[in-house]
């Protein structure tokens, strides 16, 4: 027999399931959902990336043929083996790698406003986007858990976000696994990757990341993010980090791919 304290909490509960679409109907008039892209008036959809249908549409994960290791842009026959024309005979340290698309036109653009603090909803949403393209194109062994790649702690204060950091915590929720927050530590400041040839972003990042000794990525898969995989020595030198600390293996999710030089 139900006491008093069920059967008010059920009564609650019950007004809630009534009230609860009234209230968000009501909230959706008063302050109408944004686009996280452009800002234009859109649709709410529970779950789901917060776009228009016009940036829904630019950002959709791309329809291109991608090598499952690298996630380079290949040719059919490379994509049904382990590796492609840019990635043959390349040691890396990750086993496989998703992205949304190209490193390019609007999805470019996209990454590049989210690096900003005020834009911390496009991260998030672009993170959604990477879970569904993982959706799209699972990996061949699931991961456990998931890590983003760390800014250095002085330029995470100056900019006042990190996007790979909101795009993980978004994919992860999306992707139900749990987010190991602050796992990995970048140990001295780098400078920035996009101006360096690819042999100076390999010495850039050498040796620049370290795990926690809190984190608990021994035995597990982990699915690594940042914003822009280009050469892959940021994605090589974290995935080094994490093995060495026990890590079963490291799989590399990505916003934007650029360049073929692996």
């Amino acid at each position: 027999m139900a006491t008093d304290v069920e059967e008010r909490a059920g009564r609650e509960i019950g007004a809630r399931r009534w009230w609860a679409p009234a209230v968000s109907a009501t909230v959706d008039l008063l302050f109408p959902p944004r686009c996280a892209a452009c800002g234009a008036e859109c649709e709410s959809r529970a779950g789901e990336a917060m776009f228009c249908s016009t940036c829904d549409e630019e950002l959709a994960v791309g329809e291109e043929t991608r090598c499952l290791r690298c996630a380079n842009v290949c040719s059919m026959s490379d994509s049904t083996g382990t590796d492609c024309v840019n990635c043959r005979g390349t040691k890396l340290l990750f086993e496989e790698a998703r992205t949304i698309g190209a490193y390019q036109g609007e999805l470019r653009r996209a990454v590049l406003k989210a690096k900003q603090s005020s834009h911390e909803a496009l991260a998030a949403a672009l993170g959604q986007r990477l879970a569904e393209a993982i959706e799209l194109s699972p990996f061949e062994e699931p991961p456990e858990v998931v890590v983003a790649v760390p800014m250095h702690w002085l330029k995470r204060a100056w900019r006042g976000t990190n996007p790979a950091e909101t795009a993980a915590e978004t994919a992860a929720r999306r992707l139900q696994l749990p987010m190991a927050n602050g796992a990995l530590r970048c140990v001295r400041r780098l400078k920035r990757q996009a101006t360096l040839t690819p042999i100076e972003r390999r010495k850039n990042v050498r040796g620049a990341f370290r795990v926690s000794r809190r984190a608990r990525v021994a035995g597990r898969r982990v699915l690594l993010v940042d914003d822009v995989m280009t050469t892959g020595a940021t994605a090589h030198e974290g995935s080094r980090a994490l093995l060495e600390a026990g890590a079963a293996a490291v799989l590399i999710a990505t916003l934007a791919r650029s360049s073929p030089d692996v």
